[in-house]
């Protein structure tokens, strides 16, 4: 029993140490909630503690995440890239983090709404603010994350300029984004009304970011009552913003830049499901609504 609390304070220890090391590589919030996770949940598979743990245990328990629990491939990727980190940044086992295999990709086209179904979803919010975050996801390309970190001093509407500054996005990296002209219309509405502080977009308490869960939920309650029989999450928006914005008209090159991608091959997957006709940024909201 001594033995068994023992192994479990040095496994806590491991996982907040793990937990220290990836704030100071810089890491975003998810990946580091992500990697964590992942070093738990291989933990509790085996009982054991990771440095101890040889690539034939971590092979037994990926092969559990994929055949008994059925976890997707994109999940299986982050947690590979999790325990990879670990093993090589953390215990110097190099050669035991590249021989953890990534799983076969299983790309699908990414689901959309139409124009219709988002006019819907909009009109279907109940307050201002709720409107107005869905609106700006959409007209603007942005992640769950992006938006719920926004200050009003993100956008940038001095000489002319319609567009979003993105801070530390993921990667760390920065960059801009288009800001309708339409929506920046109704944030000043919203913002007379609400009167947010830190943040734009508040949660329960003023000051305070609202909540990805409160986002979620926001969504969730909109899609219903506009009577949408869809999947719908937040990262569709950002998925019809690219759809729509390459059929009115915007340029690959410019969408990747928008979008935040680091790979124009990420950004080619909505080739698939767009027409790819050349112009400058814009955003495809003000193109087609009225």
């Amino acid at each position: 029993m001594k033995n068994e609390m023992s192994k479990t304070q040095e496994g806590q220890r491991t996982l907040t140490s793990f937990e220290r090391r990836l704030r100071v590589a810089n890491r975003s919030e998810q990946t580091i909630r992500n990697y964590v996770r992942s070093l738990r949940a291989l933990m509790n598979f085996h009982e054991d503690l990771p440095h101890e743990l040889e690539i034939d245990q971590v092979i037994d328990f990926l092969n559990d995440l994929q055949v008994e629990k059925e976890r997707n491939w994109r999940t299986i990727k982050i947690y590979v890239a999790g325990l990879r980190w670990y093993y090589q940044h953390m215990v110097d086992q190099v050669d035991l983090a590249k021989q953890i295999p990534y799983p076969k990709e299983k790309p699908s086209l990414p689901k959309i709404l139409s124009r219709e179904e988002l006019t819907l979803l909009f009109d279907s919010c109940l307050n201002k603010k709720h409107r107005v975050m869905f609106r700006l996801l959409y007209s603007s390309g942005l992640r769950r994350g992006e938006i719920l970190r926004l200050t009003v001093d993100d956008l940038i509407t001095k000489d002319g300029k319609f567009r979003i500054r993105i801070n530390c996005s993921k990667g760390s990296k920065d960059r801009y984004t288009v800001l309708s002209k339409k929506v920046l219309s109704e944030l000043r509405e919203y913002y007379r009304s609400y009167r947010p502080k830190n943040y734009l977009f508040n949660g329960r308490y003023k000051g305070s970011p609202m909540t990805a869960g409160g986002l979620r939920h926001a969504l969730t309650s909109a899609v219903k009552r506009a009577g949408i029989n869809k999947d719908v999450n937040l990262h569709i928006l950002r998925h019809c913003f690219a759809s729509h914005a390459l059929e009115e008209g915007m340029n690959l090159k410019t969408l990747q830049y928008l979008l935040g991608h680091s790979s124009i091959k990420t950004t080619m997957i909505y080739l698939h499901i767009s027409e790819v006709p050349l112009s400058k940024a814009f955003s495809p909201l003000d193109a087609w609504e009225k």
